[in-house]
This record gives C-alpha cells, sequence and structure tokens, in this order.
C-alpha cells in the first residue's frame, strides 16, 4: 500500500475532527513524563508509541506501533504520522 506524504498544519488538523482523525508519534519514556507527568511509571530509555486526538490530547500509549493503528482503526480513527 503507498501512502502520499502530505503536509497538514496542526489548525487543520482540528478542522477536520477530534473524532475522525488522530495522528501518532514515536516518543521516549523521558519525553512522555515530561509532557505527560501523570502518566504512571514507565520504563526509563524505553521508546513508546502513542496516539493523540486531532486536537492534541493524549488518547492512547503502546510499545508497538501496530497497537496504536490497531487501537485507531477500532474507533473508526483515521491515523497519519506526522514528520
Amino acid at each position: 500500500m503507498m501512502q502520499d506524504n502530505i503536509s497538514i498544519k496542526s489548525h487543520s488538523l482540528e478542522e477536520m475532527g477530534t473524532n475522525v482523525v488522530a495522528y501518532m508519534r514515536e516518543m521516549t519514556a523521558e519525553d512522555i513524563q515530561k509532557a505527560f507527568p501523570e502518566t504512571p511509571d514507565l520504563e526509563m530509555g524505553r521508546t513508546y508509541w502513542a496516539l493523540f486526538a486531532a486536537d492534541g490530547a493524549p488518547l492512547v500509549l503502546a510499545h508497538e506501533q501496530n497497537d496504536i493503528t490497531s487501537t485507531a482503526f477500532y474507533h473508526d480513527l483515521k491515523t497519519i504520522l506526522p514528520n
């Protein structure tokens, strides 16, 4: 399956709808702890995948990207992977 690289501004993402589009990012445990101090203990030094609503609200945290895409699919969300 071929994917097109499309540039989308953050405000455009929100306009698409938080219940339609979500974006995923690979993040270190340290970055997650800084951005979301309420996150339970994570394995420091490990990389995680995070799924965010179009408005930036965190939705899911997982070890594997596949888990994120499966969760998004289950909830009828279109996912994008920002550059």
